[in-house]
């Protein structure tokens, strides 16, 4: 029995594998991984300072600052803080997450379409995107994270299938701006036929996540003195740096990537983004 479940997430991972390269052969079009994957850093390679920048603050800080409020060990902390307390960190780091979280978000997402068009990359514009679509943005968010809850209680498989379907909506939102619900269907509509390949795009880099993010924490549970935990806070302020900006890269990628081999897609096609 023990053999078995040690073995299944590798035959789930064999079995994405065979559905993604049976998927790939169906449709004409290219949508390949390791093109997402190395596109994505390239992408953040050509605009590295204003993409770790924008993930640093408004990302990454608010984590580590609502884990320093809640201690070291956070989830110890969780247990012995009075109720209150509990409620109101979350809440404050929730809305903290959903207000400048999707600003940045936003912003990161238009200085990657910008980069993935070809032309120069322009903070200022960009964050007046950002701004002007922080509101949609935010309902966007909230219906996306409202509809995959919702979709993983019903027995995991709607929400697994709602979270491929949407998976490019804020992209859409920000290169196309065709409003709240349209950008859910036009998410749908680039996504057809690739969501095999998506979701072993997904689970690769959740693996890759999860072993960044678990050497992390668990640097972080094995601090003792003072300037241990301060590295282990550096560390993981860095790793949230670094994944807050490549899923922003990534998701415009895959965006760009599925859009130009569908549809086909110039520079001229995203100036719009900062009209």
């Amino acid at each position: 029995m023990l053999v078995v479940l040690l073995a299944l997430p590798f035959l789930f991972i064999a079995a994405l594998i065979f559905a993604a390269r049976t998927e790939a052969r169906r449709h004409p079009w290219r949508f390949r991984i390791t093109d997402v994957v190395s596109q994505s850093f390239s992408t953040i390679g050509r605009a590295r300072l204003p993409m770790l920048a924008t993930s640093l603050v408004t990302i990454a800080l608010p984590a580590t600052a609502l884990q320093t409020a809640l201690g070291f060990d956070a989830t110890a902390r969780m247990f012995t803080m009075p109720d209150e307390q509990v409620l109101t960190a979350l809440g404050i780091g929730w809305l903290v997450s959903l207000l400048v979280g999707t600003l940045g978000e936003v912003v990161m997402i238009a200085i990657a379409l910008d980069v993935l068009a070809g032309r120069p990359v322009q903070f200022g514009p960009a964050l007046a995107q950002g701004l002007r679509l922080l509101l949609p943005a935010i309902l966007v968010r909230l219906l996306l994270w409202v509809g995959v809850a919702f979709g993983l209680m019903l027995f995991i498989i709607p929400g697994l299938v709602l979270m491929l379907t949407w998976a490019i909506v804020l992209p859409v939102l920000v290169a196309e701006r065709p409003g709240i619900f349209a950008s859910f269907a036009r998410s749908g509509e680039l996504l057809r036929g690739a969501r095999w390949r998506l979701l072993l795009l997904f689970a690769v880099v959740f693996v890759a996540w999860s072993l960044f993010g678990g050497m992390g924490q668990g640097f972080a549970l094995a601090s003792q003195t003072s300037g241990a935990r301060i590295g282990s806070i550096v560390i993981q302020t860095l790793v949230a740096t670094l994944t807050g900006a490549m899923g922003a890269a990534g998701l415009s990628t895959i965006y760009h990537q599925l859009k130009s081999e569908r549809e086909g897609l110039v520079g001229e096609d995203l100036e719009a983004v900062f009209a």
